[in-house]
């Protein structure tokens, strides 16, 4: 698969199931990308799935600010993001930053469980291609 082999996964607490679900539902297609992610969902996820999950800092500390950053670095295939749009807790991570490095480098980015859905069989289609080239 050209370019990035990288998949952020970040949920807010109240859709942290769900992105645990979507996951554990598509694992032969997150099994083969990198997944990135906060401290708090990286763990969550590891502890459900039995899933190898790099982590940054968490959201307190910045940990979507410095997951931001690398979406400019073109390594990075999509982003799901699944946030709570009733959020008022600052300890959360925000979304803001993701929308702006997002757009500007063409990087696919998932804010609900539709939309998610979309990119993880976008994601799909592309290791169905890598195993066609094998």
């Amino acid at each position: 698969m050209p370019g990035a082999q990288t998949v952020i996964l970040i949920a807010h607490k109240r859709y942290l199931k769900a992105l645990i679900k979507l996951i554990e539902k598509r694992r032969v297609i997150f099994d083969e990308y990198r997944l990135l992610s906060t401290k708090e969902t990286g763990e969550a996820i590891e502890e459900a799935l039995d899933i190898e999950v790099t982590h940054v800092f968490p959201a307190a500390k910045g940990g979507e600010t410095q997951l931001a950053g690398l979406v400019c670095s073109n390594a990075i295939r999509a982003v799901i993001f699944l946030r709570d749009p009733f959020n008022t807790d600052f300890s959360e991570a925000d979304i803001t930053p993701f929308y702006r490095v997002c757009d500007l480098n063409n990087v696919p980015l998932a804010t609900n469980l539709v939309a998610a859905n979309a990119i993880v069989q976008w994601l799909g289609r592309h290791v169905e291609e890598q195993e066609e080239q094998d």
